[in-house]
Order: C-alpha cells, then sequence, then structure tokens
C-alpha cells in the first residue's frame, strides 16, 4: 500500500506527466523539455529528478539525454486506459465493467474512438439501422430473446441456459447457428458482418444494461478488433450447446 500510495503522489502533478509523456516519444534535453512544456529548466531539472529517483526516467550516458525506464514506459501504456475511464466517469460510474479479464481491461481505452449510443430510443433506432444493411453474418451475445427480422443468416449466440428453448424457432430461421452457453451473462455484445459492433456493459446489478452502449463501425478498427477479443473470450469459455 505504501509503495501504491507513493507512486500515485509522484504522478499527481500535470508536468511530471507530461514529461513522461514527452519522453516516451521520444528520448531529450532539459533544454528541448524546457521548450517544449514552456516552463524554466530549474522547473524540469526538479521534476525530472524526482521522476529518476522514483524509477521513471534515466539518463543516457552516451547522448546525455533523458529517456524512460521500463518501469516509465509501462506507466504511460497504463496511462491510456485510465484516461478513458475518466473522460466517460458519469457512464462508469454505474457501470461494472471488471468481469473483463485484466487482459481487456488494460487495453479498455480501445473503445476511445467508440461512440457512446445513450438512450433506448436511440439504442434502437441503431440496432435496427445495422440490422437492415446485415446481410450474411450475426454474432449476439444477449441475456434477451433476440427478434431477428431478416432469415436466412450465420448466427452465433452466446446466451444463459434458459433461452436455449428458443433453439427451434431458431434452427427455422437462420441459414446456420452455432451456440455458445454461459452461465451468466453479464454484458450483451452485437457483431454484424464483422464490420459493426455494438457492446453493453452490464448495470450495478449485473446485468446488460441496454440504455447505453458503444458502438463502432469498420473505419474504427480498433474499436472492432477490441469488441471481438471481447466476444472470443466468451466465446471461447461457453459451452457448446448442441
Amino acid at each position: 500500500m505504501e509503495s501504491r500510495n507513493l507512486l500515485i503522489s509522484e504522478l499527481a502533478n500535470y508536468t511530471r506527466i507530461e514529461i513522461l509523456n514527452s519522453l516516451h516519444e521520444f528520448p531529450t534535453t532539459f533544454t528541448d523539455l524546457s521548450k517544449k512544456l514552456n516552463i524554466s529548466n530549474s522547473e524540469v531539472s526538479r521534476h525530472v529528478t524526482r521522476l529518476t529517483e522514483h524509477g521513471f526516467v534515466q539518463k543516457d550516458t552516451s547522448s546525455r539525454k533523458f529517456e524512460l525506464t521500463p518501469l516509465g514506459k509501462l506507466i504511460v501504456i497504463l496511462f491510456d486506459p485510465i484516461d478513458f475511464v475518466f473522460q466517460h466517469a458519469e457512464y462508469f460510474q454505474f457501470h461494472d465493467v471488471t468481469d473483463l479479464p485484466i487482459p481487456l481491461l488494460r487495453d479498455l481505452d480501445m473503445l476511445t474512438e467508440c461512440e457512446l449510443i445513450h438512450g433506448t430510443g436511440k439504442v434502437m433506432l441503431k440496432l435496427q439501422e445495422i440490422i437492415e444493411v446485415t446481410k450474411q453474418e450475426i454474432w449476439v451475445m444477449t441475456d434477451q430473446p433476440f427478434p431477428f427480422g431478416k432469415p436466412k443468416l450465420d448466427v452465433r449466440y452466446i446466451i444463459p441456459p434458459e433461452m436455449t428453448k428458443f433453439k427451434p424457432e431458431v434452427k427455422d430461421i437462420n441459414r446456420s447457428t452455432m451456440v455458445r452457453v454461459l452461465s451468466k451473462i453479464s454484458l450483451s455484445i452485437l457483431i454484424l458482418d464483422q464490420e459493426v459492433a455494438m457492446i453493453f456493459f452490464p448495470d450495478h446489478k449485473g446485468n446488460p444494461d441496454y440504455n447505453s452502449g458503444f458502438f463502432t463501425k469498420k473505419d474504427n478498427p480498433t474499436g472492432l478488433e477490441f469488441i471481438k477479443r471481447i466476444w472470443n473470450h466468451f466465446w471461447e469459455n461457453g459451452e457448446q450447446f448442441p
């Protein structure tokens, strides 16, 4: 706990964070840091000294430039998911993403360019819009019966046990159907034709909140990749249903 408090104390300073971000781009000198951050050399020296004492920054003996240590690089990499959470602090105050494994939580900022859609009406309009243009494939992770208005799709489902009773109807509607069963569905995912995706995180009760969701499409490959990674995690952990 003491080391955590010390770490937070050292990083709870805008200038030191800016220095770390600058050094993450490339090694540099006192003078260059001073010009870039528009602060005096003495102030740069004070902050760099503290960062050096705590193992975030080191000086290259040959170039005489300051650079990040491996610890410093790791800290800067971890800034991004924390910054993403702060940007959506109001949303995450009421939504729990901690069911995700640690490697996925560390990459949560991959959703940065996704659109956060609020409101049941707006969500339903968006779902209707993207389903209408779906031609071949749809992947659905949900705890609710999902109404498909378009037949003859290749569909993958991740569902809770109580939804397996819909199997006969599903088989008649879809061109092909693959099903995995999870004992608990805490979030919901929709991926269509591998180019559009939407994810609904759980509310404070642990159930998917269909009133707010992160939406992305093919012009945001990072967001698409991340939602697919979440899907693959739950797909691989689901029990195959005949």
